[in-house]
């Protein structure tokens, strides 16, 4: 059968894009309604939701910013994508079966960051030694996630820490701790340990606990290029120091293609088990 005199190629294709666009931008906005929720800008997460909605007026332009929205800034064409260790997901799993790992990430505020430089970043990982794959449930990994929102924020506001030049280590095999903490100070690092030992419900040892000052001093800002790969490349920072914010945590577990998202502090991860 051949198309209509009277079909439109655009507006047939903005249509079928408006649809099935619009279903998954209600699902990952389900906390605020379905698909005949009315657009509005009441509050943050309805004002991201009537700018990442398809409307039947747009114009091409229009529609292809909003898809640039939902997809790149609020990175969810990330968020699916497979863990890529060098092998696909599943090959790496299969030669590296370990107990579940939570992983607690931080940036710095981007109103602190210099023109043209990314946020520095901190990421934290521990093991859960007395679970497996098989033993790990849903129920207990909210548990988890609310033992991290607990000390990972304070009044309401996710903590930060110091991030520098000194590395805070703290290693306790039996208990999956291999921390590395690089820190301005070995306070700044023993505070963060102290609260993963927390939500661990493990007690601080202090043998366990080391402090490696190098003579080096951290560059935010180094000057200069050096020849990498036949080009003149400006000179990267050095440990460099800024604060770094929670933003939030997910859990590995072997077997599963995607990880849990425990803690959101950032409004990205829809799915997450409990929200800050």
């Amino acid at each position: 059968m051949t198309l209509p005199s009277s079909f439109g190629h655009w507006e047939h294709l903005q249509d079928m894009i408006r649809r099935e666009h619009n279903k998954i931008v209600a699902r990952y906005f389900k906390d605020l309604g379905d698909i005949s929720w009315e657009p509005n800008i009441n509050t943050p997460r309805a004002a991201l939701r009537t700018a990442c909605r398809i409307d039947d007026q747009d114009t091409a332009i229009m529609t292809l910013i909003r898809l640039y929205l939902f997809y790149e800034v609020l990175g969810y064409g990330k968020k699916r994508l497979g863990n890529f260790y060098g092998m696909p997901a599943l090959d790496f799993q299969e030669s590296f079966e370990g107990r579940p790992q939570v992983f607690l990430f931080f940036s710095q505020d981007r109103a602190s960051v210099p023109d043209k430089l990314s946020p520095i970043t901190a990421e934290i990982s521990f093991r859960l030694m007395d679970e497996t794959s098989e033993s790990i449930t849903p129920a207990k990994a909210l548990t988890l996630a609310n033992k991290i929102k607990q000390e990972m924020t304070d009044g309401g506001k996710e903590i930060y820490f110091n991030k520098g030049r000194i590395l805070v280590n703290y290693n306790d095999r039996k208990h999956g701790l291999a921390l590395r903490i690089y820190a301005t100070s070995e306070d700044e690092g023993e505070k963060i340990i102290k609260k993963i030992l927390t939500i661990r419900n493990i007690s601080f040892n202090a043998s366990h606990l080391s402090v490696s000052i190098p003579k080096r001093q951290s560059q935010n800002l180094p000057k200069g290029t050096k020849t990498i790969y036949g080009k003149q490349r400006k000179n990267r920072r050095w440990r460099p120091s800024a604060r770094v914010r929670f933003r939030y945590a997910y859990l590995y577990v072997h077997g599963l293609n995607e990880v849990v998202p425990l803690v959101d502090a950032t409004g990205q991860w829809i799915d997450a088990l409990v929200h800050v």
